[in-house]
């Protein structure tokens, strides 16, 4: 679906990666956790973002805050919040330009159901920080760092939902789970080869799903041009949860967050968002 990045990127370039499914530029994929702080590049001071989501991102006008998080790392992530109360989620974004954003449309559709959902910027990515080294590639410190803040928030039960790269990272994550991560949702997950975290976690998502033991869902559309029904029907055979499910949804249904999410708002959302509703209500109880 993107272009491999390899070693010798230099961090200056990681935007200039093309994804080809992703509708933007990506980051790069991870190739260590390292155990020493990140040394954080803070971008330059700019004028406060406005407090509304949907300035930022555009519609829905829903309730809900920007804000900054701090990966597990320290690096600072651009991020934004919605919703109240004890069950969480954190949403995984697409590679790409659109970044959180691409999630606000289904994040206020959770907000609404009674999730406290938590989108956010991956590093080096929107207005996030970027970090040297290996550490500006630390996919799961980012991860880590939303589920912690959703905790101190208030969650008492987190699942994890990721769409495109991001669903090949939400299984990764769940595979070697933080405190109170109850189940995982990966839609049209691809780059399944693609090495995106180091020790101790999996290094690919194929890798990480035989260690999986959470609840699982997973969806795939049968027309998705970047991630065929085939491959994710074996990445499902493969996960090692007890509790697990697939969905193969319509051709027209798209990719990634386009699965759940209002194509025009205003529109019917589609009604595998529901199903997708219901599992976490599940997994979060």
């Amino acid at each position: 679906m993107s272009l491999r990045a390899t070693a010798a990127i230099a961090l200056a370039v990681v935007l200039a990666v093309t994804a080809a499914g992703c509708a933007g530029s990506s980051a790069a994929p991870a190739t260590g956790t390292g155990s020493s702080p990140a040394a954080v590049s803070e971008p330059a001071a700019s004028t406060p973002a406005p407090a509304a989501i949907s300035q930022v991102c555009g519609p829905p006008d829903a309730p809900g805050r920007l804000t900054t998080i701090r990966a597990a790392d320290g690096v600072r992530l651009s991020a934004a919040e919605a919703g109240s109360g004890e069950r969480g989620v954190v949403l995984i974004p697409e590679l790409g330009l659109r970044g959180k954003c691409g999630w606000w449309n289904f994040a206020a559709y959770l907000a609404a159901k009674g999730f406290r959902v938590l989108l956010f910027d991956h590093r080096c990515t929107g207005e996030s920080a970027c970090a040297s080294g290996d550490a500006a590639a630390d996919l799961m410190s980012d991860v880590r760092g939303a589920v912690s803040r959703l905790r101190q928030e208030g969650a008492a039960k987190v699942a994890l939902v990721g769409a495109s790269q991001g669903g090949s990272e939400a299984l990764i994550a769940a595979a070697l789970p933080q405190r109170a991560v109850a189940g995982v949702v990966a839609l049209s997950a691809d780059e399944l080869t693609m090495p995106l975290a180091g020790q101790p976690y999996p290094r690919t998502a194929l890798d990480a799903a035989s260690r999986l033991r959470l609840p699982a869902l997973l969806a795939v559309a049968t027309q998705d041009p970047f991630v065929s029904v085939r491959d994710t029907r074996h990445l499902f055979a493969v996960t090692g949860s007890l509790s697990k499910h697939l969905i193969v949804l319509s051709a027209e249904a798209g990719h990634g967050w386009d699965v759940v999410s209002s194509p025009v708002p205003g529109e019917a959302r589609p009604a595998f968002s529901r199903a997708v509703v219901a599992f976490l209500h599940k997994v979060t109880s």
